[in-house]
């Protein structure tokens, strides 16, 4: 009996040392050690790392006091992935113009070579013939039917500087194999890949179509991917001119010139880039005249911090009757705010 009385105690003794496994337990990073009273051996000061950040938080910070006239508004900063001010940034408004930026992204990834020539082809002019007043008066790059001489980047310029829906419509023909509703089809793939599924593309231009609509947000993501994804973007939206081939009416070529500037040119930010505006100074519904509305998506970087802001459905006239330019005030109220309020801390 006192033999199996040992043994039994051995074998609690042998338990007590075999390692217990505890794979839930938590790995302790930092542990304090119980005060002793006594002093503890000297030990290296290490300052804390400092992490930068947005100061004061977008969280904290007021708005702009000035009103705004744009219906939706998204705007970000890039070093910190942060939102600094938005207003109905997911309601539906026309994105006009800006749409470009949709059809320059397709384009860029869907050609390989943007110095071959493309078709220009009277398909590409049939809508602006149309009979539809909302397809009439439309900015132009002034290419000509019949020109074999244009290259795809000629048209990007096109597109982006004056806001050409000629080079538009040319390079969503060309892009989509002679089926223009086959462009358009890819832009909504496209703006549903990069997650910009509150909005619905109709044409490549970007021209007012009842059921064409996006939301600032979802321009914001679709402008920040092709930034993100496509230098060339930034360097064709932040370039003064271009020179076009000559064509018939033009036979020594021509300037086209960006349209985009009124930050630099009305304000004087020179810090900023005007990416793309879009502009319709009327539409049509259902046979009745509405005023039209402007759209901007821009850019600003100074002192370490870079904003993008968009900016949907603004009037495109003012309580005079005259073109507002609403769009660019409102872009240049927030970048004014934004510097005065944030910096790096």
């Amino acid at each position: 009996m006192k033999k199996a009385f040992a043994l039994f105690l051995v074998l609690i003794l042998l338990a007590g040392c075999v390692p217990i496994d505890s794979p839930d337990m938590p790995t302790v990073l930092w542990h304090q050690e119980p005060d002793t009273g006594r002093d503890a051996p000297d030990a290296p000061h290490e300052e804390p790392a400092h992490i930068p950040a947005l100061v004061p938080s977008p969280a904290d910070a007021v708005p702009p006091a000035e009103t705004l006239h744009s219906g939706g508004i998204y705007m970000y900063n890039l070093e910190f992935d942060t939102v600094v001010y938005a207003r109905n940034e997911h309601e539906r408004f026309p994105p006009a113009s800006i749409a470009k930026i949709l059809t320059l992204l397709v384009v860029l990834e869907n050609v390989d070579d943007l110095n071959e020539y493309v078709a220009v082809t009277e398909e590409a002019f049939a809508p602006f013939d149309s009979g539809d007043p909302n397809m009439e008066d439309a900015a132009v790059a002034r290419i000509e039917a019949g020109q074999e001489n244009l290259t795809y980047l000629d048209c990007l310029y096109g597109l982006m500087l004056p806001s050409g829906c000629d080079a538009a419509n040319v390079l969503a023909y060309n892009v989509g194999g002679g089926d223009m509703a086959l462009f358009v089809q890819m832009m909504n793939d496209k703006a549903r890949e990069i997650g910009a599924r509150n909005s619905n593309f109709t044409n490549a231009s970007g021209l007012y179509e009842y059921n064409y609509y996006s939301t600032a947000y979802d321009m914001f993501l679709i402008t920040k991917y092709t930034y993100d994804k496509h230098p060339l973007f930034m360097e064709i939206c932040a370039s003064p001119a271009w020179a076009m081939p000559p064509n018939d009416e033009w036979p020594d070529g021509y300037l086209i010139r960006n349209t985009s500037a009124g930050l630099l040119l009305l304000h004087e930010l020179d810090y900023t880039v005007g990416i793309k505006i879009g502009s319709i100074f009327e539409v049509y519904r259902g046979g009745i005249r509405f005023d039209g509305f402007t759209t901007l998506a821009s850019m600003a970087s100074k002192n370490g911090l870079t904003f993008m802001t968009v900016s949907l459905d603004a009037d495109y006239y003012d309580e005079e009757g005259k073109w507002s330019g609403w769009h660019y005030e409102d872009h240049a109220v927030l970048y004014e705010w934004a510097y005065r309020t944030f910096a790096i801390g």
